[in-house]
């Protein structure tokens, strides 16, 4: 990741808007940030984080975190930051939260992320950061931005920590195979138990029990067809039998139904006349009939409603007269309404013009106390500018007494060189001496062991091959007893008669005699363990003559570069002295530099104490200036606002058309709000009354004139209704003539059958042609049975004969049926079962395959073993900076558990924990893994650029390792890395090519400043 922009406002310290442009920081490859203790440095990484993922080390969610992190004099808070990731994708992450009404309650965070596609940032649907970086928030902080008191974690992490974390760092995971492993398992167990189960349902299916069940099925087969043929027989002779007795029974049956037909010939005619009769009647008089009915029911029905209508006319012309005489009575009142409504205008002025002249006597008051605070702080701007005089006055004096900072800071440089070259020579010396006398020990301690440094490994190589051969001869003599005890077991169990287990022969003419070997094998395994441990013996010195050879190797080297390193100081300190120009100061009184730095020191504390005082007394008189500003500006607006009361006074009193304004001016503004609303409630009750009769009246006209209409409607309905009913009589009178009725009377008892005639019609029709059929039929059959007898006992026995042929031709079908489908059944179930038992030995075997890998990759070992050969790899690379940091004292490597340790090469290469390393060797180590780490990282994901933050550590070294850990930093910007420095150690920063002061100041909070511009 590398980044390009942050932007911090209302976050902790920082009160107003601050921009870090890293751009031009990561430009110089070692950058920093430097501020006094509390300054807000620490809160730009802090910031970073908490953008990227909602966290932070500072407090968790629990603790009012939103609260807690607003700044007190902010009401919001926000960040904004821009980076590249290691695919060179730019991205940006925003936060905001603001402040409630109630000041301790904040707005819940609200995060957002975006990716600048062409020249637009576009939102992305998630604001996880980790697969963006690569990594997650706790690794976040352990390789890139390392805040205060992690830069060792981890260094000191445990080991399944640290191997967690390597495992996402560089994607281990996909070594962890221990859970598919595990699935697939239990995958293949479930598999074999279900074809166990399966299996066991298959015991009793063969082929021996297919051909014992078709045999049984073709048996079966046979007795199947005689039972057909016998069921054939007996089927023809029922069926003519059966045939013969339906046959008699339907010419009794017939004979039946035609004489019932016959009793009922005389009924039937009798209807035929009635329904003649009916028919003719109804076509002549239902109609005419029906039409008189309907025509005298509607000349009442007109009746009556005509004389509703008339009762609905009259009681509207009346009520229309009663409220024109009511209209009439209240007219003077609606004439006055508009001299009324403007009477209640004027006192609506007139009431404000009494509150205004109120309020004029408040802005007066206003005004004086005005210009009283506008005197009082124009005397302490006086007193503050003089105050800020003399401190600029003795500001002035005290820069005349300073000498050129660059000479004192070049001198001093020159004497940290010095003294350190001094150091660095004497050290040499003694590391010679201690390396000379390490050989001289470990030429003795091989010599003791009785090997010599050169041939030690050859001498221990030779007597371990003697013991191989023992091993060899010991084992093949074991071999060849343990036969022979095997065979006799065989031999003791032979009997004659009986097949050898090994031969398979009967009979066994010359058993083999053996005699019992277990104490020559118990002899052998004896020999076998006291070869061990001469074997482990021998392990032993070689551990500790190889350890000795790599120390020996080791101290020879060291001599080597002790003596190299030796004489470059010399030559350094050589040059180092004609580098001294300064006549002012001598190479060799360091103490007379040291006072006369000293003086300066104490010159520049005074002049910043001086400065502060002059900033804070520029910061009250800006203050009281813009107090004098801040009344000055209210004065006048109040005055202003005065203005314009007076003038809104003169436009209402200019708004009062009908009352005068002198008969209401002592009275109160109440009473006269009461004369305004008593007034407009008479105005609304006079016009919403008078429109109200207005709008009744005119609706009655308009119903008296619809009333009217339906009345002369009516009245034409009536003579209508009457005309008809007339000809309807006279049409009525002339068929009863042609029909030869009575009286209506007659006609009407005959419509009241009301007969279907269709209906009794079809009924006639359908008895006339039932008849017919009835005595044809019986002729007919009459001449088929002509001479033929039906016997019931015959029938009966042979109806028997075919239910019993017909119960055995069914059961018989049933029995071949059931064979053949089990039959097919047990065919496919072989099938089945050979294919399960080729499924289970491939299952098998797979699960003797998977056992094998389970034990492989259980507990994580596969994983722990891989990120070994990570860790260790990281520890290799990071040596190579720490050898030359710790001037070849010390290295780091991996034990067994994953977890770093040193070897001390001051103490014949022992190794111990890394807890027992200084502060200042535990920063050494934790930056030489932290620069390793972020080269394996950038290699990972084949980024050109990688940097990382430390906000810790300078002050826990000397000068002289300040140097190395320095000349390291900076040799890193050829190598594509970037380091930033946070610290609080002002020296620090003129080592630093480029960096930026973060200065907190108590109106303004923290302000970012860039040191090179």
């Amino acid at each position: 990741m590398l980044p390009l922009k942050l932007s911090i406002e209302g976050l902790y310290s920082y009160q107003k808007k601050q921009i870090i442009d890293f751009t031009a920081l990561t430009e110089a490859g070692l950058f920093g940030i430097f501020g006094a203790v509390g300054s807000g440095k620490s809160s730009v990484l802090e910031a970073i984080g908490f953008v990227l993922y909602g966290e932070t080390e500072r407090l968790n969610k629990t603790d009012k975190r939103s609260y807690n992190m607003l700044n007190l004099k902010s009401n919001q808070a926000s960040i904004d930051f821009e980076f590249l990731n290691y695919e060179d994708r730019k991205f940006k992450f925003v936060a905001n939260w603001n402040r409630k009404k109630k000041f301790d309650e904040t707005t819940p965070l609200s995060r957002a992320a975006y990716e600048m596609i062409g020249q637009d940032w576009i939102p992305l649907d998630s604001t996880d950061a980790t697969p963006i970086i690569g990594l997650s928030y706790d690794n976040f902080r352990r390789t890139i931005i390392i805040p205060q008191g992690k830069f060792k974690e981890f260094l000191e992490l445990k080991g399944k920590d640290r191997s967690d974390m390597m495992k996402e760092i560089f994607h281990l995971h996909k070594y962890d195979l221990s859970a598919k492993v595990g699935i697939l398992q239990s995958a293949t167990k479930s598999s074999l138990d279900q074809l166990k189960g399966q299996l066991s349902g298959y015991e009793t299916i063969s082929n021996e029990t297919i051909q014992l069940k078709v045999e049984e099925y073709q048996k079966a087969s046979e007795i199947l067809e005689k039972n057909k043929e016998i069921h054939k027989e007996v089927e023809a002779e029922f069926t003519v039998l059966t045939t013969l007795k339906s046959n008699f029974e339907e010419f009794e049956k017939r004979k039946a139904f035609l004489s019932e037909l016959t009793l009922k010939k005389s009924e039937m005619d009798t209807l035929q006349a009635e329904v003649t009769q009916f028919e003719t009647v109804e076509k002549a008089f239902r109609t005419n009939l029906t039409n008189l009915s309907q025509s005298n029911i509607a000349l009442v029905n007109a009746k009556a409603d005509y004389a509703s209508t008339e009762n609905h006319f009259k009681t509207i012309q009346e009520t229309i007269g009663t409220n024109e005489k009511l209209l009439l009575e209240l007219q003077p009142q609606f004439n006055n309404l508009e001299l009324s409504k403007q009477m209640v205008l004027d006192l609506e002025s007139i009431a404000k013009v009494l509150k205004l002249k109120s309020e004029s006597k408040d802005f007066e008051d206003n005004i004086k106390t005005e210009n009283d605070l506008i005197e009082a702080f124009s005397i302490k701007e006086k007193a503050e500018k003089n105050k800020l005089t003399a401190i600029q006055k003795e500001i002035a004096d005290l820069k005349l007494k300073k000498t050129d900072t660059s000479i004192l800071l070049a001198v001093g440089d020159w004497f940290t060189q010095h003294f350190f070259l001094q150091k660095s020579l004497t050290d040499s010396i003694e590391n010679i001496k201690n390396e000379i006398e390490k050989i001289t020990n470990f030429k003795t301690s091989f010599e003791t062991l009785g090997l010599s440094p050169e041939n030690w490994q050859e001498d221990l190589k030779s007597q371990n091959n003697v013991l191989e051969a023992k091993k060899t001869d010991l084992g093949t003599a074991k071999n060849k007893l343990l036969v022979a005890q095997e065979l006799a077991k065989f031999s003791h169990s032979l009997h004659q008669g009986e097949s050898c287990p090994l031969c398979g022969a009967l009979e066994h003419p010359n058993p083999m005699q053996v005699t019992d070997v277990s104490h020559e094998i118990s002899e052998i395994e004896t020999s076998f363990i006291e070869l061990a441990k001469q074997e482990l013996f021998l392990k032993g010195i070689w551990d500790k003559a190889q350890k000795m050879q790599i120390e020996w190797s080791h101290s020879k080297s060291q001599l080597e570069l002790f003596k190299k390193t030796k004489i470059d100081i010399e030559q350094k300190q050589e040059n180092h002295l004609e580098q001294f120009v300064w006549t002012a100061f001598s190479p060799t009184d360091f103490a007379s530099f040291e006072v006369q730095k000293n003086t300066q020191e104490q010159l520049e504390v005074n002049i910043n104490s001086l400065e502060a005082n002059e900033k804070t007394l520029r910061a009250s008189l800006d203050k009281i200036i813009e107090e004098i500003k801040g009344h000055t500006i209210n004065q006048n607006k109040i005055k202003s606002d005065l203005s314009a009361l007076f003038g809104a006074i003169k436009n209402e009193l200019s708004q009062v058309k009908v009352l005068i304004f002198n008969d209401y001016e002592n009275k109160e503004v109440a009473v006269i709000e009461s004369e305004k609303n008593a007034l407009v409630a008479n105005n609304t009750l006079v016009a919403s009354e008078y429109k109200l009769i207005s709008d009744t009246i005119e609706e009655d006209k308009k119903k008296a004139a619809v009333f009217k209409g339906r009345l002369d409607s009516q009245k034409e309905l009536i003579e209508v209704i009457t005309k008809q009913l007339k000809q309807t009589n006279d049409l009525i009178n002339g068929l009863l003539e042609t029909h030869q009725f009575d009286s209506i009377e007659s006609v009407e008892l005959i419509l009241k059958k009301n007969i279907d005639v269709r209906t009794e019609m079809d009924k006639i029709n359908q008895y006339i042609i039932q008849l017919g059929a009835a005595k044809t039929l019986v002729e007919e059959l009459e001449k088929i049975l002509s001479g033929q007898v039906f016997d019931k006992h015959s029938y009966e026995i042979k109806e028997q004969a075919t239910k019993e042929a017909n119960e055995a031709l069914n059961v018989q079908i049933g029995i071949v049926a059931t064979l053949e489908s089990e039959l097919t059944k047990m065919k496919k179930e072989l099938d089945k079962k050979a294919d399960l038992i080729t499924q289970y030995v491939a299952l098998e075997s797979r699960a003797t395959n998977l056992s094998t890998l389970s034990n492989m990759f259980s507990g994580a070992g596969f994983v722990n073993y891989v990120s070994g050969i990570y860790l260790q790899n990281l520890a290799d690379v990071a040596n190579v900076r720490f050898h030359r940091m710790t001037k070849n004292q010390l290295s780091l490597q991996i034990n067994t558990s994953n977890e770093f340790e040193v070897i001390d090469y001051l103490n014949n290469g022992a190794s111990r924990s890394v807890k027992t390393l200084s502060g200042g060797q535990g920063f050494q180590a934790s930056l030489c893994l932290a620069l390793a780490l972020a080269e394996s990282v950038q290699s990972l994901n084949k980024t050109n650029k990688n940097f990382f933050f430390i906000d810790e550590g300078f002050g826990t070294q000397d000068p002289e390792s300040v140097a190395v850990v320095f000349e390291t930093l900076q040799s890193l910007f050829k190598e594509n890395r970037i380091v930033g420095i946070i610290s609080h150690v002002t020296e620090l920063q003129e080592r630093i090519p480029r960096s930026i002061n973060v200065i907190k100041d108590e109106d303004k909070g923290s302000e970012i400043y860039e040191n090179w511009n």
